[in-house]
C-alpha cells in the first residue's frame, strides 16, 4: 500500500512529483542527521497497525485491523526558524490530505481517512510537517 500512496502524491500533487520516497530513504536521512537536498520532499512509511476485537466461529478467525501511513514533509525556509514556510506549506498539506482521504489504493481494503497532522521540526531552514492516514481492513483466516 505505501507504494501505491507514493504513486498517488506524485501523480495528484504537482510540488511532489518526483519527490517522494519511502521509509528507507527516510530512515537513512534521520540516520545521517542531514536534511533533503531538494526545497520540497515528502517521505510515506507505515506507521502502526492496530487490531480490533477478534471474533471467532464457524471455523473462521475474522479481526477488523486499521493500518497506519504516514507522510513526511519537508518545505524549505528562507528563516532559520523555519516561520516563512507556515504560509506554503498549509495549502500543500490541504493537496496532500485530499489527494489520499477518501481514495482506495486497492479492491481489497477500505478508504484512507486522515487522522491528524503536527508540526514536527522547525528550524536550519525547513519545517517538517507529519500528516498520518489510517485504513480499515479486514484479516480472515479459515481453519
Amino acid at each position: 500500500m505505501i507504494d501505491a500512496v507514493i504513486t498517488r502524491l506524485q501523480d495528484q500533487v504537482p510540488e511532489l512529483a518526483g519527490r517522494v520516497d519511502g521509509g528507507r530513504a527516510f530512515v537513512d536521512l534521520i540516520r545521517s542527521k542531514k536534511l533533503p537536498a531538494r526545497s520540497i520532499a515528502a517521505y510515506v512509511f507505515p506507521s502502526g497497525i492496530q487490531g480490533a476485537r477478534p471474533d471467532a466461529a464457524a471455523g473462521a478467525f475474522t479481526q477488523m485491523l486499521t493500518h497506519r501511513t504516514s507522510a513526511v514533509l519537508f518545505v524549505q525556509s528562507f528563516d532559520r526558524t523555519g516561520s516563512a514556510a507556515l504560509d506554503r506549506i498549509d495549502a500543500l498539506l490541504m493537496r496532500v490530505v485530499r489527494a489520499v482521504a477518501g481514495w482506495a489504493p486497492g479492491d481489497e481494503v477500505g478508504v484512507y481517512r486522515f487522522e491528524r497532522g503536527q508540526l514536527v521540526e522547525s528550524g536550519a531552514g525547513r519545517l517538517a510537517y507529519q500528516l498520518d492516514f489510517a485504513i480499515d481492513d479486514q484479516m480472515r483466516i479459515l481453519s
